[in-house]
This record gives structure tokens, C-alpha cells and sequence, in this order.
């Protein structure tokens, strides 16, 4: 009876937190939406009233918006199993494999440096993890559909970092 009691407290008490951390996560994403809302209305104004404004300018901004509406389409999304789309590169079992430990590194210094905590944060959440298949025991490295999308966020803000690296470049040449 005390133990149906403490299992009954012990699953209220996370749904609170899967609905605390729900809502965070809504709230995030409702930000980075409008937030690229603004952008983009502030990108549309530019190239209707400054028509001197470079591509880089222009390319920022696009790299920018979607950054926003992809990082709100990971927070948003309906989330699912991510071992459920593996399969073992041996055996072709599909799903239900275990995670199993890996010994790397989850922060590369290099994206730390360039890049700061963000690209830090993508870079990590972009690599491949390691399983173990069920069928054969066999262990590999896959990606998930959380690694996939966190690798188009890198991806991205790479992308975002070139272009402004570019244009400062192209600046100082063109003086």
C-alpha cells in the first residue's frame, strides 16, 4: 500500500518536470520564432529600401533566420526514440539497440575557441554515438535524428561564422 503511494507521488512528481520542461521548451522556441519573424522583416525592408547592401549582408541574415527556425523546429518537434531508426552496419537489425559508453571527449576546444559555447554545444550534440547491436553484439557508431538535426545547426552557424569572416575580409580589400 505505501509503496503504490510512493510510486503514484514519485510519477506526479515527474510529469510536473516533463511539463515544467515542456512548456521551456515551447516558450524558447515561440522566442526564436519571433525572432526570425523580425529578422525577416527586417531583411525584406532592406532589400526594399537599401539597394547597396552586399550578398553577404543578405546571406547573414538568411543563415540567421534559419538557425532560429531550426533550432524552434528541434525544441517543438514530437520527440521520439532516437535508437528506434538505427540499424547495425553488420546485421542490418533495425532499433533496440543499448547505448553503450564512450570514452571521447563531448567538447572539442577547437569549436570551443571558434566558435564559443554555441558551436560547442552543436558540434557536440552533432556526433555520432555509440551502440551496441542486440542481435549480433557487434558495437558502432551511428547518428540519431537528434545528432542529424543538431549537425544541420552546426552546419548553419559554421556557415553563419565563414560569412562574416568573408565579408571582414572582403572588406579590408576592397579599401
Amino acid at each position: 500500500m505505501k509503496s503504490s503511494k510512493l510510486l503514484t507521488e514519485i510519477g506526479l512528481r515527474l510529469a510536473g518536470k516533463d511539463l515544467l520542461l515542456r512548456s521551456l521548451k515551447i516558450t524558447v522556441a515561440a522566442a526564436l520564432l519571433l525572432l526570425a519573424t523580425l529578422a525577416t522583416l527586417g531583411e525584406v525592408s532592406r532589400i526594399n529600401t537599401d539597394a547597396l547592401s552586399t550578398w553577404h549582408q543578405h546571406l547573414a541574415a538568411i543563415l540567421f533566420i534559419c538557425l532560429c527556425l531550426c533550432a524552434a523546429y528541434l525544441l517543438l518537434r514530437k520527440s521520439v526514440d532516437p535508437v528506434a531508426e538505427v540499424y547495425c552496419p553488420r546485421c542490418t537489425a533495425l532499433g533496440g539497440h543499448t547505448r553503450a559508453p564512450d570514452s571521447r571527449t563531448s567538447v572539442s576546444p577547437l569549436a570551443w575557441h571558434l566558435g564559443g559555447f554555441l558551436l560547442s554545444i552543436f558540434y557536440s550534440g552533432s556526433k555520432q554515438e555509440r551502440f551496441q547491436c542486440r542481435e549480433c553484439g557487434e558495437f558502432f557508431h551511428s547518428h540519431t535524428a537528434i545528432s542529424r538535426g543538431y549537425r544541420l545547426l552546426f552546419v548553419l552557424f559554421v556557415a553563419l561564422i565563414i560569412n562574416y569572416v568573408w565579408t571582414d575580409i572582403s572588406e579590408i580589400f576592397t579599401e
